[in-house]
């Protein structure tokens, strides 16, 4: 199973969370991006874009789950996939209404066990990812990771959570 690092705000990402805190708008997500870059997280809150994308999907719903926190899910195939790579770094984006779309948070893979395969034209295989973003008094706004284990035919939900 895989195991992800907290999620990192970046700074753009703080940036369009005081926007909202003033009254400036919504936070909309749009998609979530899987890299096959290796990140330190001394490198994540300075992210503006990651590198080596290797699949895009988009936020396939937006859950608030109390007072403070939102739930995001996505989820990924490798149907149109033609080369195996593993996940290593996953990245939030979201609309600014001044910059346009940005790279709002990041998180990476640390246990190196999230490979997604190509496509073999018999076996589908999957991840579903839920994110949780939360606003509190210790470290402002973080986000956690359920990362969902890799599993041919189906996609099936991981019910464990990466600590803060």
């Amino acid at each position: 199973m895989a195991e992800y690092s907290k999620l990192y705000i970046t700074n753009n990402g703080q940036a369009l969370m005081a926007k909202m805190i003033a009254g400036s708008g919504n936070i909309d997500f749009t998609k979530v991006c899987s890299s096959s870059t290796q990140y330190t997280e001394s490198q994540l809150q300075a992210l503006t874009a990651l590198s080596n994308i290797k699949q895009t999907t988009l936020v396939s719903k937006v859950t608030r789950t109390n007072e403070v926190a939102i739930k995001i899910d996505a989820a990924y195939s490798n149907v149109d996939l033609k080369e195996g790579y593993y996940m290593r770094t996953l990245g939030l984006y979201a609309v600014d209404p001044d910059k346009g779309e940005i790279l709002y948070a990041v998180c990476i893979e640390k246990s190196n066990n999230c490979y997604m395969p190509p496509y073999n034209g018999v076996t589908v295989s999957a991840a579903y990812l839920q994110l949780y973003t939360t606003v509190g008094n210790a470290d402002s706004v973080s986000l956690a990771v359920s990362p969902a284990t890799m599993k041919h035919s189906a996609i099936l939900p991981s019910r464990s959570e990466a600590s803060h």
